[in-house]
């Protein structure tokens, strides 16, 4: 039977297919290029070697292998994790959230318990909102999840709701991630025809689940523009305090989790592996794609680089985190991950004749075009940025000037964190910039 199945983080092998038996998964990648003569053969029964791809464990354990059924989901350990934490008080999940660790996956890495309890601790009816935005260039980890293995996001909805009493959510998708879409509201449906949404099924208080679709752009992934989204205002974001889990979407305690953050919340239970990240890889790399990689202490870019068969001696720098991040030099490559320095976890490799300087001006031309326009730091210092970035080394001073304004007193972090990928190109490649201006 042929079933088609959402990418398993496997980028670089589409268009591919994969024939499973019993103990035997064997993917064939890059069908436009190659015979189809293996591949006939093996759905005779003659393969090579099982292949078992990027996500044989952790979150994309799922991720590619599914048909798109509830039954299906089951069958591979779907909603076990909630079955579990149903018979538990509120306070034990959230103290099991605690001792794994759970940080959040969106980039702030706030503690994941941390939020729960706060939002718990307040009186009247709780929400959950998932961030499911994602508009970073080069991030695709969220839209894999919801489009490969959705019902692992509605545990980790029903499984929050549970411990911090929590009746209603909203999973908030980017609106340009319709594939996505299609899959969560099709995953709902069967839940709650299913009995799991309303705790007939597995026990629970139960919540509704709704799920809305963003215009599209760079800040609406920050949160309090979410809420505002939401509520139908304009996309701006929000003056803290007060914080969410206080006042949040419509002035009730809210819950904003990033989805591989429920996602990972599905994990708590097991005899949990080191805690991994999804790291979207793409640029001059022979396998780009989804990763799930152990931030343990021991893994590091060189390991990530060797998986997906880039040479690291062919590598000019990583750009980390995109319009927001940083680069990361060869000397880097050694030293192990840290989850709270990987941000959101977008990585593009560059090439040995990667251009900095023009690299570095899109990126700030980017921030430009996508600011709100909100607060004048971020609305006038973005433009202005960029035009300083033109000869670099003459305006250093009022560049690094410029940064510090914009990172002190801009409203949300497009504007806080717009200088960072500048700062750290100018610091690591100055001979570049000095190049450049003396042509």
């Amino acid at each position: 039977m042929a079933v088609e199945t959402a990418c398993d983080g496997a980028c670089w092998a589409a268009p591919s297919a994969t024939v499973v038996r019993p103990g035997h998964r064997h993917r064939f990648a890059r069908l436009e290029r190659e015979p189809l003569g293996a591949l006939l053969e093996c759905l005779e029964g003659t393969c090579d070697d099982a292949y078992a791809g990027s996500g044989a464990r952790g979150l994309l354990a799922r991720v590619g292998h599914l048909d798109g059924s509830l039954a299906d989901a089951l069958a591979q350990g779907a909603y076990l994790a909630l079955a579990h934490a149903v018979t538990r008080k509120p306070e034990e999940v959230i103290e099991a959230v605690q001792r794994a660790g759970l940080s959040g996956r969106g980039g702030a890495h706030f503690v994941t318990a941390q939020k729960w309890r706060l939002a718990a601790a307040n009186a009247g009816p709780r929400l959950l909102v998932v961030n499911a935005e994602e508009g970073e260039p080069g991030v695709f980890k969220d839209r894999h999840l919801l489009e490969g293995d959705p019902h692992r996001l509605i545990e980790g909805v029903l499984l929050a709701a549970h411990a911090a009493g929590i009746a209603h959510a909203v999973i908030y998708i980017n609106g340009q991630a319709r594939n996505a879409r299609s899959a969560v509201d099709l995953a709902v449906e069967q839940a709650r025809d299913a009995g799991l949404l309303d705790g007939s099924a597995l026990g629970g208080a139960g919540v509704e689940i709704e799920v809305r679709s963003g215009a599209g752009g760079y800040v609406c992934g920050e949160e309090s523009v979410i809420l505002n989204s939401i509520e139908g205002e304009r996309p701006v974001p929000r003056t803290k305090p007060p914080f969410a889990t206080d006042r949040g979407l419509f002035e009730r305690p809210t819950v904003i989790n990033n989805t591989e953050t429920l996602c990972v919340a599905t994990t708590i239970f097991d005899d949990p592996p080191p805690p991994t990240k999804l790291i979207p890889l793409s640029g001059a790399v022979p396998r780009a794609g989804l990763y799930e990689v152990p931030v343990d202490g021991v893994t590091a870019w060189s390991g990530v680089l060797a998986a997906a068969g880039a040479n690291p001696q062919r590598v000019r720098a990583l750009l980390l985190g995109g319009p927001s991040g940083r680069f990361v030099l060869p000397e880097e490559f050694d030293a192990p991950l840290d989850m709270r320095g990987l941000g959101a976890g977008g990585v593009v490799v560059l090439p040995l004749d990667a251009d900095i300087p023009r690299i570095t001006r899109a990126l700030a031309a980017y921030n430009a075009r996508e600011s709100c326009g909100e607060c004048t730091p971020c609305r006038e210092g973005t433009p202005r940025l960029v035009a300083l970035l033109e000869d670099a080394p003459a305006n250093r001073e009022r560049i690094n000037a410029l940064i510090e304004v914009m990172t002190e007193a801009s409203l949300c972090q497009l504007g806080g964190l717009a200088g960072k990928p500048v700062a750290s190109a100018l610091a690591l490649f100055p001979q570049d910039f000095e190049r450049e201006a003396s042509r």
